[in-house]
């Protein structure tokens, strides 16, 4: 087994129920079974993210979240470790299934030339030379329904035996399994309302509470409580109730832990090499990118009919949870039309038309036939980005400068360090292999370079950013002036 080793910069700094502790302890703790298997965690945090789904102009987009829970400290570190046991027996089943090319979330693909990994870019150019490639064809983009949520845990159990070839989980593992199957969760407001970091901040004009974080994040303690003050006011055992909630249902994993992603990936291993194995021998190509499956098959609009179904009615069978989202199901057909290719929309996700020549969706990335583009809900997301950012900070500017108006307000406002929140950065060259420093615009850049001329119309797409960002603070500056004058402070 390869080592498993922690660096400063893997060491988890957010606030939780556990101390911090370096990372010499954190590898002693994870990689001792008898320690791992007496080891009690903690519930996980649960926060909940929330946007609005892109749609067309005069239609309004469908309100979606995603909870996402994070672990403590050190039993985020127990994930870490197992999830790098369980890896290593998982890509040496997947070579040897010949699924190496087709499972590309979650996991370090070399890139081309092995500089680096592959990331949803080159993914989604090799799916796009890959239909150039076959000329006619047909690309069926199917999506899975609450994918970590269905999980069936027997199932589950069962792979992970496999994986280590036993017929009975050690005590470590099974500790890991249960905690990671029947686990708790606490909600991150509840909890900082009870320990005083979550609450009523102002009124509004009619004396309506605001509610939200009394404490700045840098401030709140990385150990939230002492083992007293849990008992007590998060647990319950003393006074008030208790704000942790268990998982019963015996299926669905917390997305969020660092093991949940390798779980999820094991979980189809069997389902990937069964839709795979009818693929090839159409002579096609078969991803699986989490649960975006995409077909790319020879053939005409009946093959690629045929085998929607096929699949469709497979994936009941790997739990009865899992099933195919149909709204944001499609199938294309691509057929060559001198040097490039017509794409007809033969069956439609939700939202789009029947016929329609837009091509196929993937990855945030859209071809139809000639060039490669960001999708639009692609670009609709980093607008929707860009307002929030520019309404925030014209608030605040507003509220620095009380006895300043709309235009007095703008020489004061730093456009500049806003549009670097999203526009280009500095030094791109030297800092574009680390996926941290990049902003929409380097990683619009970074496509286009991949894409080639494929992608010429990506940074076309963006060329009026910097107009829209201006456009929008003045119109938030003008917005926070007016509120602050009726009196409105949220």
């Amino acid at each position: 087994m390869g080592e498993w080793r922690l660096s400063e910069r893997d060491l988890k700094k957010y606030p939780h129920f556990d101390p911090l502790i370096s990372a010499c302890e954190a590898e002693a703790l994870a990689t001792d079974p008898d320690r791992v298997a007496s080891h009690a965690f903690y519930p996980f945090m649960l926060y909940t993210q929330r946007w609005t789904r892109f749609a067309k102009q005069g239609l309004k987009g469908k309100h979606k979240k995603r909870l996402i829970r994070y672990a403590a400290r050190r039993d985020a570190y127990i994930f870490s470790y197992y999830r790098h046991i369980l890896s290593e027996r998982y890509e040496a089943e997947l070579q040897r299934l010949g699924l190496g090319a087709s499972v590309l979330a979650y996991r370090r693909i070399p890139a081309d030339g092995g500089q680096g990994g592959k990331c949803n870019i080159h993914f989604a150019r090799d799916a796009f030379l890959k239909i150039q490639e076959f000329r006619d064809c047909c690309v069926i983009a199917l999506d899975i329904s609450n994918f970590f949520e269905s999980l069936e845990h027997a199932r589950l159990k069962a792979l992970w035996c496999r994986m280590l070839g036993v017929e009975k989980l050690p005590p470590d593992h099974f500790h890991v399994y249960e905690t990671i199957t029947k686990y708790a969760v606490v909600d991150k407001e509840d909890v900082y309302e009870r320990l005083g970091h979550f609450g009523a901040k102002r009124k509004t004009r009619l004396g309506q509470p605001i509610r939200g974080y009394l404490t700045p994040y840098n401030d709140v303690p990385k150990k939230l409580c002492n083992g007293e003050t849990f008992r007590e006011k998060v647990a319950g055992k003393v006074v008030t109730t208790s704000i942790i909630k268990k998982h019963h249902k015996p299926y669905g994993i917390p997305q969020g832990a660092p093991i949940s992603d390798l779980l999820a990936n094991l979980y189809l291993i069997d389902f990937d090499h069964t839709v795979a194995g009818w693929v090839r021998e159409a002579g096609g190509a078969y991803y699986r990118y989490s649960d975006d499956i995409l077909i790319i098959i020879p053939g005409e609009e009946s093959v690629g009919r045929d085998l929607t179904e096929r699949v469709r009615s497979l994936m009941p069978s790997f739990g009865a949870k899992l099933k195919i989202k149909e709204e944001k199901s499609s199938l294309v057909v691509f057929q060559r039309h001198g040097d490039n290719q017509i794409a007809h929309l033969v069956c439609a996700p939700q939202g789009q038309k029947i016929g329609s020549q837009k091509g196929i969706e993937y990855l945030g990335f859209r071809y139809d036939g000639r060039l490669v583009y960001l999708r639009d809900s692609t670009l609709a997301n980093l607008y929707r980005k860009v307002v929030r950012a520019a309404r925030r900070d014209a608030i605040a500017c507003a509220r620095r400068y009380p006895d300043k108006d709309a235009v007095q307000l703008r020489p004061l406002f730093n456009y500049e360090r806003l549009t670097k929140k999203f526009g280009k950065v500095e030094d791109f060259n030297e800092k574009q292999s680390d996926y941290r420093n990049w902003t929409f615009w380097t990683y619009a850049s970074r496509a286009a370079e991949n894409f080639g001329l494929l992608g010429r119309p990506i940074l076309r797409q963006l060329r009026n950013y910097r107009a829209f960002i201006r456009h929008r603070v003045d119109l938030e500056l003008h917005l926070a002036v007016v509120r602050r004058g009726k009196g409105k402070t949220d």
